[in-house]
């Protein structure tokens, strides 16, 4: 049996690790949107009391009942709720209401859901109850757009079988500054987030933090789960369970136990495992697809038990896979093949604005009626005054949206443009800005973007919280964005239908948990650098992303469809680090390589699960006119790609 550290020696760990990993944010943490923003407020309500002594179950409950089924989100003020039973949505049905909802707290540390001690129905980890459920019933891939952000779950005292939250999403979704513990002495507790849901993903898990529990996180049978910034403490089996294809960026662990065991396909960058049990290994992997780099231990008897069994000792760990690495123009040091290594910079954030009147309401009348000329006033306006946050708000209860007809200049001290969810499309091209020459058959659309960014003030935009953003398909190729501010665009939390960017133009492009349409290819052209996290590509048709002497370093995507996922040339440099291709479209008419290379850089992590349809050739990668390829069949096993590395080959470090 492993024994308990000490309860100072813990208390220190701790302590260092929450320094070790800041969440950006918290320290000022107060999300508020104006009254008409469209938010379901729980108390206003739903008459939810939120005063650590109201059993507010019935209240929550009553809340989602109502409003799941269309993109709302359901507003938390600080306080504490007390529930006594299970909370959320339970024996879910595929395509049906069961889905959309966003849970948004007014701050991590103030809004607190909080489980009653001692629940005799929590009290058997052999049957282990859920105390909130985004998700929990069918398997199916179009729970789309589920979010839960800026909130405590707590599972209190003497409930050793409670599972603090169930979470599930497809395509869009993910839990942003959330806290999941147990306030139990022992830690009691069976999951702290539980991702185990049938079909889950992707999504993307970030700034989140679990204390106690047998398990802090637990996964299976997912699509794929991208989790950064992720830090686990006081678990008594293993701070993370991995089954199911899962990508981690800077995981920072605080156990006596194991900090991660994977048995299935694993991409793990920036590990950090302390306060270890000298008989323990840190990292135990049963899997042949696993890739692990800059990882370090302290206390632990082992750093990695491989697939064999075998044990790595030492206190860290630069780079190592499962598996063998390809590289076709590798020449006689095939043993240097290591990842590319471009630099990594953070998704900046946008501080939230706080001050209500400086919020610019893009208000719209008949659904059927073009905002364009009216949202351009607004943002003038609201330049011209100062405002920071544009906002389209929500009817509550109702599937009307907004359309736009005509190209928009944002521009001045705009800083955020939220959608409230909504989904705003454009129907039409009245002044011929937007399609001049109707359905582009070239791979850039001709006209104007239907958002241009200049003369920002602020050193970073963000453009977030669209169920759905873009054009109708009978209207052609239209590109939503384009730079001409010289500023940091970031770009989340949405579903695009459109080309997602021109090239070209200055600045900084981050895109976080976005999933274009069929149509929406990624460009970065010369100059331009991107930093992508969970992008969710989908095309049986144009290319998923262009880089043409641009940059771009990806983390976790997945895409569908037998279309080519990365085209480099012209000297582009791009690293994918983990994701999933996930292909069961029939009938599909393209076969192009998955990867093609000419004459750039490129470093690839990925896996393949091709049920129909599968692609014949993973690279073709081509250097002063000659080229090779490697096929889907020369593989040791065909869905794993452990590492690909494109000429440039480094010695090994």
């Amino acid at each position: 049996m492993i024994k308990k550290l000490s309860t100072l020696f813990l208390a220190s760990l701790a302590a260092a690790s929450q320094a070790a990993v800041p969440k950006q944010g918290t320290a000022t943490e107060n999300i508020v949107f104006p009254a008409d923003a469209g938010q379901v407020d729980v108390k206003l309500r739903y008459g939810a009391k939120g005063d650590g002594v109201t059993d507010d179950s019935a209240a929550i409950q009553k809340a989602i009942d109502e409003v799941k089924g269309i993109p709302e989100t359901l507003y938390f003020p600080n306080g504490t709720y007390l529930i006594s039973a299970s909370v959320g949505i339970f024996n879910g049905k595929a395509h049906g209401r069961d889905r959309f909802l966003s849970y948004q707290g007014q701050s991590e540390s103030g809004t607190i859901i909080r489980l009653k001690d001692a629940c005799a129905e929590f009290g058997d980890p052999a049957k282990p109850k859920i105390a909130f459920s985004v998700y929990q019933g069918d398997g199916t891939g179009d729970v789309m757009h589920s979010y839960v952000r800026n909130m405590t779950f707590d599972v209190g005292k003497g409930n050793p079988g409670a599972i603090g939250l169930r979470f599930m999403t497809n395509n869009t979704g993910g839990v942003y500054h959330v806290t999941v513990r147990s306030s139990d002495p022992g830690h009691a507790g069976k999951i702290g987030l539980d991702m185990t849901q049938g079909q889950n993903g992707p999504c993307l898990i970030k700034y989140v933090t679990i204390d106690g529990f047998e398990h802090g996180v637990e996964s299976a049978g997912s699509f794929s789960l991208i989790y950064e910034h992720l830090t686990l403490r006081n678990q008594t089996g293993y701070g993370f369970l991995n089954k199911s294809p899962t990508t981690i960026r800077d995981l920072h662990s605080v156990n006596r136990v194991p900090a991660l065991k994977n048995e299935d396909l694993l991409t793990l960058i920036e590990g950090t495992f302390t306060g270890g049990d000298p008989a323990a290994t840190a990292l135990i992997n049963t899997s042949d697809g696993c890739f692990v780099r800059d990882l370090s231990q302290a206390g632990y008897g082992h750093l990695l038990k491989d697939a064999s069994g075998k044990d790595h000792d030492g206190k860290t760990i630069d780079e190592w896979f499962e598996g063998k690495a390809e590289a076709l123009f590798a020449g006689a040091h095939p043993e240097a093949v290591k990842s590319l290594r471009l630099p990594i910079k953070e998704t900046p954030q946008v501080p939230w604005e706080t001050d209500l009147s400086k919020w610019a309401k893009a208000d719209w009348g008949k659904p059927s009626e073009d905002m364009s000329d009216a949202l351009q006033k607004v943002i003038d306006d609201a330049a011209a005054a100062g405002k920071t946050t544009l906002y389209f708000p929500r009817r509550q209860g109702k599937y009307e949206y907004p359309k736009i007809c005509k190209p928009i200049r944002v521009h001045g001290s705009i800083n955020r443009i939220i959608g409230m969810e909504n989904i705003v499309g454009i129907d039409g091209d009245p002044s011929g800005q937007l399609m001049p020459t109707g359905f582009d058959t070239p791979p850039l659309p001709a006209g104007k973007a239907l958002f241009t960014f200049e003369d920002l003030t602020s050193d970073a935009l963000v453009i977030e919280r669209f169920f759905s953003l873009g054009q109708r398909k009978k209207h052609g190729l239209v590109a939503m964005f384009e730079n001409k501010s010289g500023k940091t665009i970031v770009i989340e939390h949405l579903c695009l239908d459109g080309i997602i960017k021109k090239p070209g133009g200055t600045g900084e492009w981050f895109i976080e948990d976005v999933s274009p349409d069929r149509d929406g290819t990624l460009f970065i052209g010369k100059g331009e650098t991107c930093w992508a996290r969970q992008f969710n590509p989908e095309s049986y048709q144009r290319p998923m992303i262009e880089v043409d002497g641009g940059q771009l370093w990806n983390l976790g995507m997945k895409t569908e469809g037998r279309a080519a996922h990365l085209i480099a040339t012209g000297g582009a440099k791009v690293e994918f680090l983990g994701g999933l291709s996930y292909q069961s479209w029939g009938k599909q008419k393209l076969d192009p390589p998955m990867f093609t290379i000419v004459d750039s850089e490129v470093s690839l992590v990925y896996r393949q699960f091709h049920l129909v349809d599968k692609f014949t050739t993973i690279v073709s990668e081509s250097h002063g006119g000659e080229t090779r390829t490697l096929g889907r069949k020369d593989l040791p096993k065909e869905h794993i790609l452990p590492l690909y590395r494109s000429q440039g080959v480094q010695a090994a470090r």
